[in-house]
């Protein structure tokens, strides 16, 4: 008879982290809107492309802000990444797959809100980035590495028993939408919403550790 995972190592901390990105998941999504209808783009290389360099400089501020909490967010990701591998399943080759996957995402991730905050600031001074080639490239590398974290994360679990199918389901739609939207940016927002259904799942299964005690 196959009983569910009880992986107490890193419980809490995993809960806390998934917090933290469903926090700043939501707060992403409204600070990019309002710097998409002020800015003329939800980030600097958006409004650069679109020729809305007026509006951009003047509430390239705004655009600033949207990196930093861009940045914030992967150090949540990189954090849940860690915490919840425990929780989720025991370590098995799957798992560390997942775990280098999602760290290189982050790592591509973290790179691209650097240059992107880097181009906020000199928008503000009238200047133009000229890494953004490099930063698409960067966008969809880190985009593919958390859709693959995510797509392995959930099959550990499905293995280990240790997560809801609904949430499973949420996981995969997440992966999907994050690696669409590394090659089209308007399917962007659907990732978001995917993965605050994701890490509502995961924050709402852990945070009732009873609901997977072995029967």
């Amino acid at each position: 008879m196959q009983h569910s995972f009880i992986g107490a190592s890193g419980r809490p901390f995993g809960t806390v982290a998934a917090l933290f990105c469903l926090l700043l998941t939501v707060a992403l999504i409204v600070l990019g809107d309002v710097a998409h209808d002020l800015a003329g783009g939800a980030q600097p290389f958006s409004a650069i492309a679109r020729g809305n360099l007026e509006p951009a400089r003047d509430y390239w501020g705004l655009l600033l802000a949207v990196e930093i909490v861009r940045c914030v967010l992967a150090g949540a990701l990189l954090l849940a990444m860690l915490t919840l591998a425990g929780p989720i399943g025991p370590r098995t080759i799957g798992r560390d797959a997942a775990l280098l996957a999602g760290i290189a995402g982050v790592f591509c991730l973290a790179v691209t809100a650097h240059f992107s905050i880097e181009a906020a600031a000199l928008l503000g001074q009238g200047r133009v980035s000229p890494r953004g080639d490099l930063v698409a490239a960067l966008t969809l590398l880190g985009h593919a590495g958390v859709a693959l974290w995510a797509t392995l994360t959930v099959r550990e679990a499905r293995a280990a028993r240790s997560l809801p199918a609904w949430v499973q389901l949420a996981g995969l739609l997440f992966a999907g939408l994050a690696l669409i939207s590394g090659f089209s940016r308007p399917f962007l927002e659907f990732a978001a919403f995917a993965g605050i259904l994701w890490w509502a799942g995961v924050f709402l299964t852990l945070y009732r550790p009873e609901d997977r005690t072995l029967r």
